[in-house]
């Protein structure tokens, strides 16, 4: 955990430089398509408490500045891994969760990127790792090689900017940096065709697969 820990605070030391004095990036990206699936991707959904409460943290965060797009708590997730499109995605997914074990996850303090608030996320074991590296030979990454995040790294957007912030904004974020949101076991997860930021008119679920076994694979969204 202690390397996530240092990569995630030199992230909060430069990303903060940078929006403090540069005003941020900062355009609507993303936003645009709302509701317009345009991705395929593994994700995992937060419980619903800590959906809610990260989604009452970043409403705060934001009232100085309501523009900016909170998420709402059933939209809150970690993604896994973006998957390449084609056939037998669904199988390959399936057979991967079916070969993994569950693994719990922390979900820590605020941090920013150029366009979001999120929520630092610690994997207590290998898990997250293992089961990213599975997907990636079994159904293969949407990203090249050097693009794709750190295995052991992984984090849920609560706000996605729209305009350039509010130093008021940062602050606030600064003061959750130490925040513990909670703990959660990770024991399936979801293949979605989804927008930018998972929203419900703009997500297809294409299945939710148990780790180490089957789950229903009903669509949805």
């Amino acid at each position: 955990m202690r390397p996530a820990r240092a990569a995630f605070a030199a992230n909060w030391v430069l990303t903060h430089r940078l929006l403090r004095w540069g005003g941020g990036p900062i355009a609507a990206r993303g936003l645009a398509e709302v509701g317009r699936p345009r991705f395929l991707t593994t994700v995992v959904r937060l419980p619903p408490d800590l959906g809610a409460r990260l989604t009452e943290a970043a409403a705060r965060l934001v009232e100085q500045q309501p523009e900016h797009y909170v998420y709402p708590p059933e939209s809150v997730h970690m993604t896994i891994l973006a998957l390449a499109g084609g056939p037998g995605v669904e199988e390959g997914v399936r057979a991967v969760a079916n070969r993994q074990g569950a693994f719990a996850v922390e979900v820590g303090g605020l941090n920013v990127s150029r366009h979001t608030v999120f929520a630092e996320i610690y994997p207590e074991d290998r898990g997250l790792a293992s089961l990213r590296r599975e997907l990636g030979s079994a159904v293969g990454a949407s990203a090249p090689r050097w693009a794709r995040r750190p295995r052991g790294l992984a984090h849920a957007n609560v706000v996605r900017f729209t305009r350039p912030i509010d130093s008021r904004l940062l602050a606030r974020v600064g003061e959750l940096r130490r925040a513990r949101f909670g703990r959660f076991t990770v024991t399936e997860v979801e293949l979605v065709h989804a927008d930018k930021v998972l929203s419900l008119a703009g997500t297809r679920s294409l299945g939710r697969f148990r780790l180490g076994g089957e789950a229903p694979t009903g669509a949805s969204g």
